[in-house]
């Protein structure tokens, strides 16, 4: 019986480590095919990411159907889905961030030609550099925690999911708003709150 039952968990391993390559070999072949053919209009997009009324809506919903839509296999827990929904939701969130910085008029770009040249490493750019690693850190991680809590708390409520069900948050109709959501907010925060944070501060420093 201990035989077969290794025997089980070994192909299961074997199965698992396919299935990941071949997301890795597909996830890369499609990433190339898609710089390729998109290449001569990365100024076009970007110029419509800033601009565009229509951009925040396109950048949430567009990450989030292909969330809902993500093809994990039948009958088997797999960490694929909840991963790409958090690599989604978080650029969802920057893109949100980026079009309304451009909106507000302050977009914290670095200023003058690029590349851009590397400051003196002194003292005091080193204390800057520590103190906003250490407030962007801080900020993120809050807004992770806080995000995560509150929407799985709704999640759990709306679908009459008892707290103690730890496991209910693998189900797809709660992992994937969940993560959304929360690395939604997080990449919000990054891209938009961060560097007002640090000039409120007086730590952005002269550079943009």
């Amino acid at each position: 019986m201990n035989l077969i039952h290794q025997h089980l968990l070994i192909n299961s391993s074997t199965v698992d480590s396919s299935l990941f390559l071949q997301d890795v070999v597909c996830g890369a072949l499609i990433s190339a095919a898609i710089l390729f053919l998109t290449f001569p209009y990365w100024e076009a997009f970007d110029r419509l990411q800033l601009t565009s009324a229509a951009s925040p809506l396109a950048a949430v919903s567009l990450p989030l159907l292909l969330s809902y839509t993500y093809p994990a296999p039948p009958h088997r827990r797999s960490t694929t889905r909840g991963d790409t929904t958090t690599i989604l939701g978080a650029g969802a969130g920057s893109s949100v961030g980026y079009w309304a910085n451009q909106q507000l008029g302050r977009t914290f770009e670095p200023r003058g030609p690029l590349p851009v040249a590397l400051p003196a490493l002194t003292a005091g750019a080193l204390a800057l550099g520590a103190a906003r690693f250490l407030v962007g850190v801080a900020a993120l991680l809050g807004t992770r925690q806080a995000a995560k809590t509150l929407s799985l708390w709704a999640l759990y409520r709306w679908h009459g999911v008892p707290r103690a069900d730890a496991g209910a948050r693998r189900r797809r109709e709660i992992e994937v708003p969940y993560k959304f959501v929360t690395y939604a907010a997080v990449g919000l925060v990054n891209s938009m709150l961060v560097n007002r944070l640090f000039l409120l501060l007086g730590i952005l420093g002269t550079d943009v």
